[in-house]
């Protein structure tokens, strides 16, 4: 037979635990709440204090996650600049090919291809090491 009896908590927590413990009872109790409502800096300033977690403490974490924040949205921006060249690279070179193509006797579009495509080499290979260094920063 099983046993029913209710187990009590246990009587020490990890701070893993006790954070994750913290994290569930917050989303509960805003749960209930209105769900557009964002809690205030003072907001979460008052819950740290009511836990004993110092001001500075509460401060020194905002301005973290503020700098990985700005750190995201410029690798975002990268990406989406490497994205953006190698569109324009593909639609350029594939007008100039089609001129190319119809434009009488030898070829010439490999030069700017080839021009174009070293540029667009090194913009991939500086966005790729930019973002390899943001991964090794975010361990």
């Amino acid at each position: 037979m099983a046993d029913t009896r209710q187990r009590s908590a246990p009587p020490s927590f990890s701070q893993n635990e006790a954070a994750d413990i913290i994290r569930e009872a917050t989303a509960r109790a805003l749960a209930g709440k209105d769900v557009d409502r964002s809690l205030t800096r003072e907001d979460l300033l008052a819950m740290a204090r009511e836990m004993g977690v110092s001001e500075a403490a509460v401060e020194s974490v905002i301005s973290a996650r503020a700098g990985r924040d700005k750190a995201q949205r410029r690798m975002r921006r990268a990406y989406m600049g490497l994205a953006s060249h190698a569109t324009s690279y593909t639609i350029v070179m594939g007008g100039l090919t089609f001129i190319d193509l119809f434009s009488g006797p030898g070829w010439w579009v490999q030069y700017p291809a080839i021009g174009w495509g070293m540029g667009l080499a090194f913009h991939a290979m500086g966005t790729l090491l930019a973002a390899f260094n943001h991964a090794d920063k975010q361990r």
